[in-house]
């Protein structure tokens, strides 16, 4: 049994509102993100690498604590400009987060369905997680 300090932080996830940007195609779009961890949980950045539901990585400046049991919100712009009943499997927003001084990645994974207005309205399906440096790489981003 790994110890506590290793074990994954589980997350929730929900999109909470989609606003359309000037530029067509473009969304800003407000996430709920939830520690349901017993232990403090900090988010650094969040990137959407998805061609059909894409965003740059954004960096929280500063990051995003959340207490244990703690929910925030953030907006991040993504491009999803795709027509009216497109379903976009396996879009990821890809978390980078500090937990106990170890660095995680958090993947969540989401089902775009653009409706009839246009509006990408996104449903979280999975959320899996991986400890940075775990294969012996690390992440020289942090």
């Amino acid at each position: 049994m790994e110890p506590a300090q290793s074990a994954a932080p589980p997350i929730a996830l929900n999109q909470v509102s989609v606003e359309p940007e000037q530029a067509a195609g473009n969304w800003k779009i407000l996430w709920r993100i939830a520690n349901l961890n017993s232990q403090p949980l900090e988010l650094r950045a969040v990137r959407l690498p998805h061609g059909q539901f894409k965003s740059a990585e954004q960096r929280f400046q500063p990051a995003i604590h959340l207490s244990p049991k703690e929910s925030a919100e953030f907006e991040i712009s993504v491009c999803c400009d795709e027509p009216e009943g497109l379903v976009t499997e396996n879009a990821f927003l890809i978390f980078q987060v500090t937990r106990l001084g170890e660095q995680w990645r958090i993947f969540a994974r989401v089902r775009v369905t653009v409706n009839s207005t246009g509006t990408p309205v996104a449903a979280t399906e999975l959320i899996t997680t991986q400890k940075v440096g775990f294969s012996g790489v690390f992440d020289r981003r942090h």
